[in-house]
């Protein structure tokens, strides 16, 4: 790692060690000195002096930024500060970063003061803090996108474990979504991820508590950027799918459960239905540059011009929907990384 970072090794060679991770696994020892060499690529916060904080994100899933930006403002009502550098599209799934980026005025990048500054004045914030944090991560993504090494339990979990620790929240609550919703083939490699990118958090003083999960179909039921942040409203308001609500509260609830506060499950349940949650939510839309009435209105989010009804020619059921499927097709649709 240290050798491609300096130039020393090629991308073709960084690329071919993805791949031998991914097939074969690498020792517990060099799994860390990827980390430790993506850390030491630039700067990496620690927020422990602005109070209890929670990063909440996923190792990418389709339809997962609905799942993040629902349990962040679920977290962020009950009074913790919710701090995540999200990610970027990759792969035939998307990215949290580029979700908030579809609501019209909010800024998904920001400088690492501003999203400081956020993170302590409205109390949440899910942004790309400038280029300081991890650029070596950021790059390596790019690399997997374009080699198709980006799954793997070793190289999932190394990337979210440096991209989650430079973030400097002090808990980190993860979900690993295996299958085809997922960048994992199935719940042991989502397990091994996920046990993996706790024992690194552990390393830098990170509590990370991680949720594997089977996704087979769309979280929510919907791909597309401004269609998952309209799912995430919907929630907040109460409504929404009933799955992705439930996955919400439970994301948020772990996260809450690790900073020590009581409550669990039921006191998420709560925060939604008193307003609270969407609240949290108009307020950091608000605090990044949107237009916070989009939180209660979600028709004022983009729409595709383009609408073809698919109409059943006879009666029957649908009995699933492969989300690696649709997240391959959204992916071309201009929902993610082609370059």
């Amino acid at each position: 790692m240290g050798a491609w970072a300096t130039g020393a090794a090629s991308d073709a060679q960084m690329a071919a060690w993805c791949a031998m991770a991914g097939l074969r696994g690498v020792p517990y020892e060099a799994s860390h000195a990827v980390v430790r060499a993506l850390l030491g690529s630039g700067d990496r916060l620690e927020l422990g002096r602005l109070g209890t904080t929670v990063d909440i994100r996923t190792t990418g899933g389709v339809g997962d930024s609905a799942l993040v930006v629902a349990a962040s403002c679920i977290a962020a009502a009950a009074g913790v500060i919710v701090a995540s550098t999200g990610t970027r599209s990759i792969a035939h799934v998307g990215g949290v970063l580029d979700a908030v980026a579809a609501v019209p005025g909010v800024r998904s990048a920001m400088s690492v003061e501003e999203y400081v500054v956020q993170a302590r004045d409205a109390g949440m914030v899910i942004a790309e803090p400038g280029d300081r944090l991890v650029p070596d991560e950021r790059r390596l993504a790019r690399l997997r996108d374009a080699t198709a090494t980006a799954d793997g339990d070793v190289v999932v979990g190394v990337a979210a474990a440096a991209r989650a620790i430079s973030g400097g929240a002090g808990v980190i609550a993860l979900d690993v979504a295996a299958g085809p919703g997922g960048l994992l083939p199935d719940l042991d490699h989502a397990r091994a991820a996920a046990d993996l990118t706790e024992r690194l958090g552990a390393e830098w003083s990170r509590t990370v508590v991680s949720s594997p999960a089977r996704r087979a179909e769309p979280l929510g039921g919907v791909a597309g950027h401004a269609l998952e942040m309209k799912a995430a409203f919907e929630v907040l308001q109460g409504g929404g799918d009933p799955g992705l609500a439930a996955d919400a509260v439970r994301l948020a609830a772990s996260a809450l459960g690790a900073t020590g506060r009581d409550g669990g499950e039921a006191a998420c349940g709560d925060l939604i239905a008193d307003g609270r949650a969407a609240a949290a939510a108009e307020r950091w839309i608000a605090a990044q540059g949107g237009d916070p009435a989009v939180v209660g209105h979600p028709g004022l989010l983009p729409q595709s011009r383009l609408r073809v009804p698919v109409i059943a020619t006879h009666a029957g059921v649908v009995q699933g929907v492969d989300a690696g499927v649709v997240g391959a097709a959204a992916r071309w649709l201009g929902a993610g990384r082609l370059d």
